[in-house]
């Protein structure tokens, strides 16, 4: 495992120490005339047409950035040497031309990886809640995420668990001579989907 960065930054210089309990091939790459830009960018590049030059067994390369300065080098590897290139990059910071070059991307987080960081929270009030409703719901995980989610973002993953049936919505009577929806969870269902904890057995 080879790691590259610029370790004239305190920061980073901090980190030798841990980077070598994995590997000792560190490649420092500060400018060595103390120019702000370092070569990072470069460097990295150099080893990846060094290693597709070097390695005919490699049949895929995985890239994690969105930077579009890869683009060249994964369009190399894609059309000159029939490697497949798949690319990892961050929503909003992940260039059209690098996604566009690649054999196939993803962007992270997408959808299923947001929902998925509420569907514990929904479960667990759902779990705790002998009468348990939508809004309710919403606002429980907004809450339990001290506000750092958009109700908008919940609501789309209580409604993808709704798409696959997990939970369904049935209106009852409150007791009171109207009506009140409240859900209702398949948790067999949800266990299947590896959303909750298979029950252990005896």
């Amino acid at each position: 495992m080879n790691f590259f960065a610029d370790f004239s930054h305190k920061s980073l210089a901090d980190e030798i120490g841990r980077i070598r309990l994995f590997s000792n091939k560190i490649i420092d790459t500060r400018s060595p005339n103390g120019v702000q830009k370092d070569f990072t960018d470069f460097i990295i590049l150099d080893n990846i047409y060094q290693k597709a030059l070097s390695s005919d067994d490699i049949d895929v390369f995985i890239l994690f950035s969105g930077d579009g300065h890869f683009s060249s080098v994964t369009a190399f590897l894609k059309n000159f040497y029939r490697k497949e290139v798949v690319v990892y990059g961050v929503n909003g910071s992940f260039s059209k031309q690098l996604r566009d070059t690649a054999s196939s991307f993803r962007v992270m987080p997408d959808d299923s990886d947001i929902h998925e960081s509420f569907y514990r929270y929904i479960f667990e009030y759902l779990s705790s809640s002998k009468s348990p409703t939508y809004q309710e719901a919403v606002k429980y995980v907004t809450d339990k995420s001290r506000g750092k989610v958009q109700k908008q973002k919940v609501s789309e993953a209580m409604k993808s668990l709704a798409d696959s049936g997990i939970i369904s919505e049935r209106s009852l009577p409150d007791g009171k001579g109207k009506k009140k929806a409240k859900l209702f969870v398949d948790w067999e269902k949800a266990e299947k989907s590896g959303l909750i904890p298979a029950k252990s057995t005896v």
